[in-house]
């Protein structure tokens, strides 16, 4: 007789929950994009008020040496407020059930995957509430995840249950913050037992920094949504668009340049369609009006002009904001998107990519929306349309920079080092005798067609008047700069034995050579890129080669050039060497 035996086959959760839900914690989100996500969902659930109010307390540090016993402060709660349907009851405890979602894989709102509300909570505390009133309930329902209990065997499930109403210490948030008219319907999500959010802490630098930048990704991210009329509060604040391309009404710009009018936009450089898989990708370049770019400097530093705090100007250099249903995702630089290295002049530049959810998977988006990169494909695309404009935009920037410092270059002696060093040097070699002869009249016309070159009206600005003509009686040479079109490196003019030198700045020389080295030579140490420092340094070198060898040329064309040129030549090599030795001494 056979003897049979009974096996059991081994098994095993599929989950370790309290561990995995640990592990869960590190999934991506900073401060700013896990609030991004219960606003997603506030939004998503119709709520036109959305009100956000933050918690402090303080935490004694534990551990070893001076530190030990340091009190710092931290935020302890977190609690996010609507006026959206409410949550009904069957559905209460799905809502913080991983994976779970109403819309999953829905390509038509801001969410998507069922995690992003659930991750992002416990990204930031151990504990979260969900207190909901449905429209058209007079009913209140709650339902919590508590990472410690799970984690003690204490919670095994999620449970909603019936409750009077929110937590009193709440009650204010859950109602109109003009009329207190309580809301109708909504919901409140509390954090708590937020760990991530200390001052000077493991997890980041001080928590009003934190909430600053908080600030600014909320009127960011949702500024299409605050301009149709959506109310988003931040403790007690309420939040303000801010478009980085500046096309929608800024609060901020009206306000701080009241004087120039609500018109103050930037300029649409283009704006057209990509298109992907028969759906459009919308791609739009903006610069950013004169008043902000005035001249090099201008705009990103709000210590010299406070009309600019809160615009983050500065912030902008070479970033891309990408939308995915008008919602951003992503704002930074995105490499290789723009032609050539990003550049100082590239924070008036905006750039912005947006496109529809069915779209997601060719900008690689994650449930953490956080972040979008572009495949191959639409990067190769996104890269051919931006190259002109933004060429376009970097000329117009520096067009106007030019254009300004033209007319300032004389009054802010933008020459000064070099005609004081020819000024010293000329005081022992020869003195010049060209322009000895003309006429009153004709020294007069010179005056007067100088100034009119330099956009100076005598009688309207006698002061600015008197100050070329000061300049050009003790000058020995005198340097304009101008522009004009033509081949003409510069052009002389002499009077009384002494040279107005006009340099064309619209000669290739000028503008691809001499003026990146004067911009370069005025910049902070600290804002100089060691890379593009070089590559303007080869560039001038072969430049001068070039210029020596064009005055070489020059000489060529005439059939006896020694005879023509040569004490020309030997002429200029002297007063070089003594203008060189001058001007070499205030750089020793």
């Amino acid at each position: 007789m056979n003897e049979t035996t009974t096996t059991t086959n081994p098994t095993a959760d599929i989950i370790e929950v309290d561990k995995a839900l640990e592990s869960m914690r590190q999934s991506g989100f900073d401060l700013a994009t896990a609030v991004g996500e219960v606003v997603d969902n506030s939004y998503e659930a119709r709520a036109n008020f959305i009100r956000i109010s933050t918690s402090e307390g303080e935490i004694k540090k534990e551990g070893k040496g001076k530190q030990k016993g340091k009190i710092s402060k931290i935020i302890e709660e977190i609690a996010f407020a609507d006026n959206g349907m409410g949550i009904a009851f069957d559905i209460l405890p799905k809502a913080l059930k991983l994976g779970f979602s109403t819309r999953y894989n829905q390509r038509n709102g801001l969410g998507r995957f069922g995690v992003g509300m659930k991750l992002a909570a416990i990204s930031q505390a151990r504990r979260v509430d969900i207190y909901t009133q449905p429209l058209g309930s007079s009913e209140f329902y709650h339902a919590y995840l508590d990472l410690d209990l799970i984690g003690q065997g204490k919670q095994t499930h999620i449970e909603a249950e019936v409750v009077d109403g929110y937590p009193s210490e709440y009650l204010d948030l859950m109602q109109h913050p003009e009329t207190n008219e309580p809301f109708e319907s909504g919901t409140l999500v509390v954090w708590s037992k937020v760990d991530r959010l200390v001052d000077g802490g493991q997890y980041g630098s001080a928590i009003q920094e934190r909430l600053q930048d908080l600030t600014k990704f909320l009127g960011r991210a949702y500024r299409k949504y605050l301009e149709q009329g959506l109310y988003i509060e931040l403790d007690r604040t309420r939040i303000t668009l801010h478009d980085p391309l500046f096309l929608l009404e800024n609060p901020r710009v009206i306000n701080n340049f009241d004087d120039l009018g609500d018109d103050l936009q930037a300029e649409i450089v283009e704006e057209n369609d990509i298109k992907i898989d028969g759906h459009n990708v919308h791609v739009t370049v903006t610069l950013y009006p004169e008043e902000f770019r005035k001249k090099k400097g201008y705009g990103g530093l709000p210590s010299n002009d406070k009309r600019f705090q809160g615009l983050y100007i500065p912030d902008n250099e070479g970033h891309i904001s990408i939308l995915r249903n008008d919602r951003e995702i992503y704002y930074d630089v995105v490499p290789k998107l723009f032609p050539s290295a990003i550049q100082d002049i590239d924070r008036f530049i905006g750039v912005e990519v947006s496109f529809p959810a069915v779209l997601d998977e060719y900008f690689q988006v994650r449930h953490v929306k956080r972040g979008a990169e572009p495949v191959d494909k639409l990067r190769q695309a996104l890269r051919k349309f931006l190259k002109r404009p933004i060429n376009n935009a970097r000329k117009k920037i520096r067009d106007l920079w030019h254009d300004r410092k033209k007319t300032e270059a004389q009054i802010l002696n933008y020459h000064e080092s070099a005609e004081t060093a020819v000024k010293q040097a000329d005081r022992t070699l020869p003195k010049g005798k060209g322009g000895m002869n003309l006429s009153p009249q004709e020294q007069e016309q010179i005056v007067s067609d100088l100034l009119s070159d330099l956009k100076i009206d005598p009688e309207q600005e006698p002061e600015q008047a008197e100050e070329v003509k000061q300049k050009l009686q003790e000058l020995p040479i005198t340097m304009v700069d101008e522009g004009w079109p033509g081949k003409e490196l510069f052009e002389i003019t002499h009077l009384n034995g002494k040279a107005i030198l006009k340099l064309n700045h619209r000669h290739p020389f000028m503008h691809e050579i001499y003026d990146p080295l004067k911009e370069l030579a005025g910049r902070d140490a600290e804002k100089i890129n060691p890379e593009e420092a070089i590559a303007l340094a080869m560039k001038a070198a072969d430049g001068l080669d070039v210029l020596f060898m064009a005055y070489a040329k020059a000489e060529n064309l005439h059939s006896d050039p020694e005879k023509a040129y040569g004490d020309i030549r030997t002429y200029w090599g002297q007063n070089a060497y003594a203008f060189t030795r001058e001007v070499l001494r205030d750089h020793s």
